[in-house]
């Protein structure tokens, strides 16, 4: 699949699930080429995937994969590369701060004698990546 291809792509699946994606020119001195700036981020109530007009396009396309893999997708059909490409991005992507009224993973306390710290219980609903 061409790049530009696997781009529109993607937009198409944020789309899908209600989130714009913008191509905005950066600030030269916000965005380099060694650290591309950009991402999703909720904008009055809206969610949206800011991406650097000025990036390269692999670039461009690494940026909405690594949005989209913070985002529930399971319900929405997507093209098999298109799935991959946003899978390959997942390994790096912090999950989502929850919304309002959503339930919040808390790390406890560290516990003593070097064993994993626990997690809290959640409250009201249950936690999607569980």
């Amino acid at each position: 699949m061409e790049l530009s291809r696997l781009l529109d792509e993607l937009t198409l699946a944020a789309d899908k699930v209600g989130i714009a994606v913008r191509m905005e020119a950066f600030d030269p001195h916000l965005s380099d080429a060694r650290n591309p700036r950009g991402g999703l981020c909720t904008v009055l109530g809206r969610r949206i995937i800011l991406v650097d007009a000025n990036a390269s396009l692999p670039d461009r396309i690494a940026t909405v994969a690594a949005a989209l893999a913070r985002v529930d997708l399971e319900s929405v059909f997507l093209p098999p590369i298109v799935r991959a490409t946003i899978g390959a991005h997942a390994r790096g992507a912090r999950p989502l701060a929850a919304a309002p009224g959503e339930p919040v993973r808390l790390p406890a306390r560290p516990a003593r004698g070097g064993k994993a710290p626990k997690l809290l219980p959640l409250a009201r609903t249950k936690w999607r990546g569980a």
